[in-house]
């Protein structure tokens, strides 16, 4: 009894130096890399803002707010993008190791993977599937098992180009777009999920800018204590060079709107926020002149579907407008919803009544 104990304490000790040296692994290569990218976009535009006096000012601020003057390499690389020191930012580390496992702890941020549920958790802001693959069966959207008969028969009728989602896909990936006559149901991974829904046909502004993606608005919410759920910013993603998704880590760009749903004049690269242009390279459509009448009402479906969903209280949704000026929702994310680099350029994003800047986060949970 007592050698079983004397192991079981043992391996605790073992998971506890695995986590503790893990977490200072993760902090070394997110902030090694905030200072590759920092003397990357001093390189780039052949200036830089961060001088020893203004270092010393960053590293304070990152001691008063977050417990820490760890915290500076996100900081500073802020500040080379946005030509000045902003305090009130929130850097991104703190951001996505500290804060968002509070906000969105596991396990029920992981039901954001579960792309064959989204309908039946958010209605018809979602897209209605054609059919979804759950445990190697076909199953219609009323949640009825349907035969490999009926299976070929609907894919006949239906004619048309269709949308195969794998569950756990990410920046574009495991996505495939063809025709339904061209669906072969044996070659799904029978080990994997999968949903089917029709191919969106886009908001005729959204298609002028870029027609050979489904461009998307990715919109952060968050639910407030006092259950309001606030919107912490937009942006547009759109694909360029003939392809096919829009996701920034395929080669997208994005496009800020602010919350009146007025665009930004320019785009920017999104990890250095060295400007790109006004315009798009292969359209030449004018980002100014983007106009989304059903703004608000797509802000306000990102409201009420965050209700819906309590467990995670900072979510990303993925919002497509239909041809008919229908929003809808493509997919959402809870684990990591996006915050870098628009905490850079149009931050600070979060404010001081926003109830998340708690130090004992930082001081309890990563006392560098």
């Amino acid at each position: 009894m007592g050698s079983g104990n004397s192991i079981w304490r043992f391996i605790l000790t073992l998971q506890k130096w695995f986590h503790y040296f893990y977490k200072k692994w993760i902090f070394f290569n997110a902030r090694a890399k905030a200072n590759r990218l920092r003397k990357g976009v001093i390189r780039r535009k052949g200036v830089r803002i961060t001088n020893r006096r203004l270092l010393k000012t960053i590293k304070d601020y990152s001691k008063h707010k977050f417990g820490t003057t760890a915290y500076w390499p996100y900081l500073a690389l802020y500040t080379e993008i946005r030509g000045e020191f902003v305090p009130g930012w929130m850097p991104y580390d703190y951001y996505v190791f500290i804060l968002l496992p509070n906000l969105n702890p596991r396990p029920g941020v992981l039901i954001n993977d579960l792309k064959t549920y989204d309908y039946r958790l958010f209605g018809d802001f979602a897209i209605k599937p054609l059919l979804i693959y759950v445990s190697g069966m076909f199953i219609d959207p009323d949640m009825e098992i349907i035969d490999r008969k009926r299976l070929i028969k609907f894919l006949s009728d239906y004619n048309d180009t269709i949308v195969i989602k794998q569950e756990g896909g990410r920046g574009g990936k495991e996505v495939s777009i063809l025709h339904s006559s061209e669906f072969v149901p044996e070659e799904l991974d029978k080990k994997k999920n999968y949903v089917i829904q029709p191919y969106i046909r886009q908001y005729k502004v959204l298609d002028d800018l870029y027609p050979d993606s489904v461009n998307t608005f990715r919109i952060i919410s968050f639910l407030r204590k006092d259950g309001l759920v606030k919107i912490i910013y937009v942006m547009l993603r759109f694909g360029a060079d003939n392809l096919k998704v829009d996701n920034l880590s395929s080669g997208g760009y994005y496009l800020y709107f602010n919350l009146n749903g007025n665009p930004d004049s320019k785009i920017y690269e999104w990890q250095t926020g060295i400007e790109i242009g006004d315009r798009h390279k292969n359209t030449g459509y004018v980002f100014s002149d983007i106009e989304i009448p059903m703004f608000h009402d797509m802000l306000e479906k990102c409201r009420q579907a965050h209700k819906k969903f309590p467990y995670a209280r900072v979510i990303g949704w993925d919002v497509c407008i239909e041809n008919t000026g229908e929003p809808k929702l493509i997919e959402w994310n809870a684990e990591e919803p996006g915050f870098y680099p628009f905490e850079a350029k149009y931050g600070p994003l979060w404010s001081e009544d926003d109830d998340i800047w708690d130090l004992e986060y930082s001081v309890k949970h990563l006392n560098k």
